[in-house]
């Protein structure tokens, strides 16, 4: 990109007038001047963005302040993701706007954060020592950013011999395991409930997409997705019927669907789209703008 020495100079004044909009969601003085610090150090042409080499960077950088005011500071997150949301609604809303679910991985080195363990690392490639996260991104042909995301706790986490460092890193008691999927649910339905954000689409990998629990509860929203499955996901051409078996004197009622009788059996997707014949499929080409 070609940036102008005018336009860097000028960033100061914008970033001022953002923060301005977030600026009554902080209760102390002392709060809003680190988030206007933490967003300008998030400006930096540094190769690490934590606290401490941000801090050392800035003009009036305080590390231990800073660190205080992420760690400690007590604001309303809800709040300020309301807020952002509605920015993103006015300035990139378009109804046929995007959803994205994504992870987002931390390499961590040691064992003091929420949520590290050995899993898959995103971001090496790698089964890692890290930090797991789920993300909803929302695009539109007038841009795309950030919309919400949730810190995935390994199920390990859950364990007894888990508990210490769960008091320690300040998990809530109530917290219970979810899957990357859920988490992702969870997101997407608070953005339909609260209606500010115009989008007509949900899109996902195949770590998203292979969940037929998420993809239900999308459509539940009368929203459409486009998901990558895996080939061997077993499918019907056309809805099958099912029935709800009788219940037999003994045990407990039957909740769970089966096929009627006569019904065709289920088939790999793959093997279901390659029997299509040529004029089902339609080419598209997608393309950043």
């Amino acid at each position: 990109m070609n940036i102008a020495p005018r336009q860097v100079a000028g960033l100061s004044e914008e970033l001022d007038r953002y923060h301005q909009t977030f600026k009554g969601l902080f209760r102390r003085k002392e709060q809003r001047q680190w988030a206007r610090k933490y967003m300008e150090g998030q400006m930096l042409d540094l190769e690490r963005k934590s606290i401490e080499p941000m801090a050392q960077a800035l003009d009036g950088g305080n590390v231990q302040a800073m660190q205080q005011f992420i760690s400690e500071g007590a604001w309303s997150d809800a709040e300020v993701l309301v807020e952002h949301q509605r920015l993103v609604a006015e300035t990139l809303g378009r109804p046929e706007g995007v959803l994205i679910l994504d992870g987002c991985d931390f390499p961590k080195q040691g064992r003091d954060s929420v949520g590290v363990a050995r899993q898959y690392c995103g971001a090496l490639g790698k089964i890692a020592n890290c930090q797991a996260s789920v993300v909803l991104v929302y695009a539109s042909e007038r841009g795309a950013t950030l919309l919400d995301r949730r810190l995935y706790l390994p199920e390990a986490w859950f364990a007894e011999d888990h508990r210490e460092r769960w008091q320690q890193c300040g998990i809530p008691e109530n917290v219970a395991f979810q899957t990357r999927p859920e988490l992702g649910g969870a997101m997407v339905e608070a953005v339909c409930e609260s209606g500010v954000i115009p989008f007509r689409w949900v899109a996902m990998d195949e770590g998203y997409g292979k969940s037929p629990h998420l993809l239900t509860r999308i459509q539940a929203q009368n929203k459409r997705f486009f998901a990558e499955i895996p080939r061997v996901t077993r499918d019907w051409r056309r809805r099958p019927q099912v029935i709800l078996p009788a219940a037999s004197p003994m045990g407990r009622p039957p909740t769970q669907l089966r096929l009627r009788s006569g019904e065709p059996a289920s088939q790999r997707v793959d093997q279901l789209a390659a029997a299509l014949p040529l004029s089902a499929w339609q080419a598209f080409i997608i393309a950043r703008s």
